[in-house]
């Protein structure tokens, strides 16, 4: 009976780490997209994958600061940009759960609007006005089938009652 109990319980486990496990990055990327970026924004964009990092009050020792990084989970969104009346309009949804450090109450974060953007190819920076949130992505790499972006946010924690200077990088996929 143990032993069957312990082999269940492995199969459990490994099926759960299984669930987990994401689909990588392509390795190598695929090739870097050619002509203007602003025409390959309207074929729509799936939130893929977020990353994120920043760091925070410790809450088991209030003198220190604690690191926290790791990759999201429960990943949704997407990004659809659309002219109308000579405006760019975009509505974006990014929604992820994350574990910031272990034994603490994982984070859900999500952030949805509808408003206006704007691009700067100099800087290669994405601007989303959508009032009252005005969001900023630099683009870091971008493919016909794959653009990867970073922004600096600030993640509301209830579980803390703080706010989180956070770098969160976001994979996009058609």
């Amino acid at each position: 009976m143990g032993s069957r109990f312990l082999g269940l319980c492995a199969l459990a486990i490994l099926g759960a780490l299984t669930a987990c496990i994401k689909e990588p990055k392509p390795d190598p990327l695929p090739p870097l997209a050619t002509g203007p970026f602003e025409p390959r924004l309207k074929d729509g964009w799936q939130v893929h994958a977020v990353s994120y990092e920043g760091t925070m009050p410790n809450p088991f020792d209030s003198t220190t600061t604690a690191q926290f990084q790791g990759e999201a989970y429960d990943v949704g969104g997407e990004f659809t940009f659309t002219d109308r009346n000579d405006s760019a309009l975009v509505h974006y949804r990014i929604d992820f759960m994350a574990d910031l450090l272990a034994g603490m109450v994982p984070l859900h974060y999500s952030n949805e609007g509808d408003g206006i953007w704007s691009y700067d190819s100099t800087s290669k920076t994405l601007w989303f006005y959508a009032y009252p949130d005005t969001l900023e992505f630099v683009v870091d790499y971008d493919a016909d089938t794959l653009q990867l972006w970073h922004s600096d946010v600030i993640i509301d924690y209830p579980a803390m009652n703080i706010s989180l200077p956070t770098r969160m990088d976001i994979e996009l996929r058609k």
